[in-house]
């Protein structure tokens, strides 16, 4: 059966001397069983006497002498609603006694997939809401009623709704894999002295358990969330690091599909880490070996930041703390799985270390409550857009409209550089990366891609970051595809600083150009530096030797 959530935030209107209330949440069908969990919401203050809600077939009202504060909740079933939300509602349908009962007449009921529910004030009808009409009809939407229109995004029950903030970090310091993450992650954690919140997609890195493992011998209480379902199920390893931690004090969670009860996520793909309410680590990789190396050892090519503010700290535990509060949370339960062995590719040399810059202007980026961010970014740019990303894909309806709003900006003159991942599992489709660099470089003189191909330096690109007009950049966990910014749990940084633009457009150089075997200099200026260097010393040589005989 088609389920409906519909969520209409309620307009605060005062006409006096009478409050005005307004149709926000409403939920025909829910997740429980029996349409048990469906509810509706009403926002306004003051008295509810003369105000009533009706489906067209029955009506309900309010207990004499009720009064709103703010925010009514009426659920069919108090304890399905909670069971789903966590939370009792101020008002039941049913009557199981948990909560008040409204009062009601006719048979009031909604209908999952069509039908028509009002708000009205003394008989004359205030607002009506109509599904599928307005609304699109399916299994746990949440539509949000925002200043009389309706949001563009379309949430599910238990989403989170964060909004967009800007904040001036006391400091960031940024880094890259494989050349500076494992010292910079590693370094948080080593400093750590109360707390460690870190939400990751996939753990399988035994150096990083064990320092994780370290800071709760040192007193440091540590929280770890990750996705309990990702593509290929738990691996073997990740179970061992898992069993590893717990059994160290570390209280693990997974979030997850249970039965027909979905996570409010389709993945939870967000990689950041907050350190006693002041740090806070946010990448583009996950707590693996390939995507956080040991230090001096290949690895796959991503970014990363530190960002060391209260604020941006607090921002951060706000989205755990929504995250960890589910209905779709659930304790790890130990086995016997072992810790892996430590594990390192070839040995490299670094090329980028970390550079910290002071009093920046970040904003985070959310999936999917702030993703619209990234393309409001891109949209912005003037003169050029950088772009390093795993893959590239299709929505369903075929155009990728973050990709258009960058085709867009070529169309307005800027200048487009666009590497892509050159692996065979990116390549081997008919319609993948490499068709997509293709198709990009005939678009226009303005537009260049690029496949980044597995080297002696790099594992693989599993970068999602983007550098606009040499003045922000966005580090984040958000793959270019329709679910990575709409259904999974995403996080981000955008940066303005033409600093870190420059640090950043300096890395993303040398991939495209990709002078692995020169030093970070001389990728930067077109020839290598250690070549003059060994002529310049050959030459003195050649001078002592000369001076000697002479």
């Amino acid at each position: 059966m088609k389920r409906l959530l519909l969520t209409l935030l309620l307009l605060t209107i005062c006409i006096s001397p009478v409050s005005a209330f307004v149709l926000t949440e409403f939920c025909p069908d829910g997740y429980a069983s029996g349409d048990g969990d469906e509810y509706f919401v009403l926002e306004g203050t003051g008295s509810l006497a003369g105000w009533t809600v009706s489906d067209g077939e029955g009506t309900i009202s309010f207990p004499a002498g009720t009064v709103s504060g703010g925010r009514i909740v009426v659920a069919r079933s108090a304890a399905a609603y909670n069971q789903i939300h966590g939370t009792l509602p101020d008002y039941e349908i049913l009557e199981s006694g948990a909560t008040p009962n409204v009062l009601q007449s006719g048979r009031f009921q909604l209908a999952n997939t069509g039908d028509d529910l009002s708000i009205l004030l003394q008989g004359q009808t205030v607002q009506t809401v109509s599904w599928p009409n307005e609304l699109a009809a399916s299994n746990g939407l949440v539509h949000v009623y925002t200043n009389g229109v309706w949001d563009e995004r379309v949430y599910k029950i238990g989403q989170s709704r964060f909004s967009p903030e800007t904040f001036i970090a006391d400091s960031v310091t940024l880094f890259v894999s494989p050349d500076s993450s494992y010292s910079a992650v590693t370094g948080v954690i080593r400093d750590s002295s109360e707390t460690l919140l870190i939400s990751m997609y996939e753990f399988t890195h035994p150096e990083i358990a064990r320092e994780i493992a370290s800071a709760v011998d040192r007193g440091v209480e540590v929280t770890l969330l990750l996705e309990g379902g990702p593509v290929g199920g738990i691996s073997d390893e990740e179970k061992g690091v898992m069993n590893y931690l717990t059994e160290n004090g570390v209280s693990v969670s997974t979030i997850e599909s249970e039965g027909n009860l979905p996570a409010r996520y389709l993945y939870l793909h967000a990689k950041y880490m907050v350190a006693d309410d002041y740090v806070t680590v946010v990448l583009s990789e996950n707590f693996k070996p390939s995507g956080i190396p040991l230090t001096g050892t290949k690895g796959n090519r991503g970014w990363g930041a530190v960002v060391r503010d209260a604020e941006i700290a607090d921002y951060f535990t706000d989205v755990f703390t929504a995250d960890i509060s589910g209905y779709d949370i659930y304790p790890y339960i130990p086995g016997t799985e072992p810790l892996p062995e430590t594990w390192a590719d070839e040995k490299i040399t670094p090329y980028f270390s970390e550079l910290t810059l002071y009093n920046v202007n970040i904003t985070p980026v959310i999936s999917p409550d702030t993703s619209s961010l990234v393309p409001e970014l891109i949209r912005s740019a003037t003169n050029s857009i950088d772009i390093q990303q795993a893959y590239i894909s299709p929505y369903p309806d075929g155009e990728n409209t973050w990709l258009s709003a960058v085709l867009d900006a070529a169309d307005r003159g800027a200048e487009i550089r666009v590497m892509l991942d050159g692996m065979y599992y990116n390549t081997e489709d008919d319609a993948d990366n490499d068709e997509l660099v293709a198709t990009l470089n005939r678009y226009g003189n303005a537009v260049s891609a690029k496949l980044l191909s597995p080297s002696a330096y790099l594992t693989k690109l599993h970068n999602k970051g983007v550098i606009v007009d040499g003045e922000y950049v966005l580090i984040s966990s958000i793959n270019w595809n329709y679910n990575s910014p709409n259904n999974n749990r995403e996080a981000g940084l955008i940066i303005q600083s033409t600093e870190a633009a420059e640090y950043y457009t300096a890395v993303f150089t040398f991939d495209w150009n990709g002078d692995y075997e020169k030093d970070p200099l001389s990728a930067g200026i077109g020839f290598d530096v250690r070549f003059l260097l060994a002529g310049g010393i050959a030459i003195l040589l050649i001078g002592i030797l000369i001076y000697r005989r002479r």
